[in-house]
């Protein structure tokens, strides 16, 4: 028989192996950034998974249950699928150094869990935290059932209540970790975010001081250069200096454009927007910058797609997006350009064939002065993600290096508010008492 102090002495020790994992992953985040390596927590899934498997807890005779499928599964959905991969083939190994006696039967388990954890990774990204530990259970169930027919199998119905025990502490002891990790997520998130308005206030209070005396001086230099291009005794080299100083010109203009845009968004007329000829708009006239970069647009707009927002801030949002999908296909390639209603939301799909983010690049997007390109500012992405913002939408970015980019915008579709509601009503009522009888 089990002891009850024994037993529960086990569980203890078990779950504070397991907590080993979120307080090293949480204290990682709060490193510089050579620390937050997968490498150091992966060590640490490691060490814990030999604990565990080292101290099983014994419960009926030779049978004996660990919680290995923790480290499995922080390592599947939380640093990547190879280094799941890694985290099943050493604790395949613990297995053979410690009880060898049911190797196959675990290989084959384990091999199947790493299969179906594949498939679930990219799904568990986008879920949210209740989605998660559902998840979470869902893969843990199955397991706690085939060890409870073990035990009723053998006839062990005494001991089928610890098992029954130590699966309860297991989820918990799951749900607790995927908690920590996801509250340590949400906090950094917050962080960064923090860093970055300071950063936008920063710009965007520099911008309204400057861009005024900035722009005057730049103005009078572009038109001196532009009577000097005219002068026909220029040599063709100091015709092509002074091409390439306007071009400069210009370049900067639209950076400091950047910059006002930040200081002052153009959000004062907002309404209804019909985006579906907004986005034709856009496409017919971002074609022939596309036929110079031998990208080719296609579109599948639905029609009918009303949202609420300004006109203007919108085009720049379609243009910014569109124009970094031509400039991501050096080599050309083809552009879809998707819209689409489903219940209240209206859906644009902007996917390239280009060549693609890491994980690292993703992260960094929007930030101020981060840019994949060699000459640009990383403001217009920080632009376009402010305005989807303003308009109460959200966004997605899908990519992989090598393997094109699929940025998607969701936006609230045009519903009338209740004071405008109410206008209609009482505009209405007042029509209908004002006909003659």
């Amino acid at each position: 028989m089990v002891l009850l102090n024994d037993f529960a002495a086990d569980l203890i020790l078990h779950f504070f192996i397991m907590m080993i994992i979120p307080f090293t992953n949480n204290l990682l985040s709060h490193q510089r950034a050579g620390m937050k390596s997968p490498s150091f927590l992966m060590v640490v899934l490691i060490f814990s998974l030999f604990l565990t498997m080292a101290f099983p807890v014994t419960i009926a005779g030779d049978q004996s249950f660990d919680l290995k499928f923790i480290p499995v599964f922080v390592a599947y959905f939380y640093i990547h699928p190879a280094a799941g991969i890694i985290t099943i083939i050493a604790l395949i190994g613990f297995k053979a150094l410690f009880s060898a006696g049911s190797l196959l039967i675990m290989t084959i388990n384990y091999s199947v869990i790493a299969v179906l954890f594949y498939f679930a990774s990219k799904y568990y990204q986008k879920c949210s935290f209740r989605q998660k530990l559902s998840l979470a259970a869902v893969f843990y169930v199955p397991i706690t059932i085939t060890r409870y027919l073990i035990f009723i199998q053998e006839g062990l119905y005494g001991e089928a209540i610890f098992l029954i025990l130590f699966s309860i502490v297991s989820i918990v002891t799951i749900s607790m970790i995927i908690y920590l990790i996801e509250i340590d997520r949400v906090r950094t998130a917050m962080m960064e975010k923090l860093k970055s308005a300071d950063k936008l206030n920063a710009i965007s209070q520099l911008a309204a001081s400057v861009a005024h005396e900035i722009r005057n001086p730049m103005t009078t230099v572009r038109g001196f250069l532009q009577m000097l291009k005219n002068d026909q005794n220029l040599t063709s080299e100091q015709s092509t200096f002074i091409s390439v100083s306007l071009e400069e010109l210009d370049r900067t203009n639209h950076i400091i454009n950047d910059f006002l845009s930040l200081a002052r968004p153009d959000s004062s007329v907002s309404g209804k927007v019909l985006l579906s000829a907004t986005l034709f708009e856009v496409a017919d006239f971002m074609r022939s910058y596309a036929l110079m970069a031998k990208v080719e647009i296609r579109t599948k707009i639905s029609d009918g797609i009303f949202i609420n927002g300004n006109m203007n801030e919108l085009k720049q949002l379609l243009i910014n997006l569109i124009k970094n999908s031509i400039e991501a296909m050096p080599d050309g390639g083809i552009l879809e350009v998707c819209a689409f209603k489903k219940g209240s939301t209206a859906y644009i799909h902007i996917t390239d064939e280009g060549i693609g983010l890491s994980e690292k690049q993703l992260s960094m997007l929007g930030q101020p002065y981060y840019s994949t390109k060699t000459k640009g500012t990383g403001l217009g992405l920080m632009i376009s993600f402010d305005i989807i913002k303003r308009m109460k939408g959200e966004y997605y970015i899908d990519s992989e290096e090598n393997n094109g980019t699929t940025f998607t915008i969701k936006l609230p579709l045009f519903k009338l508010s209740d004071e405008q509601v109410k206008a209609s009503l009482d505009k209405a009522n007042s029509a209908g008492r004002q006909q003659p009888t």
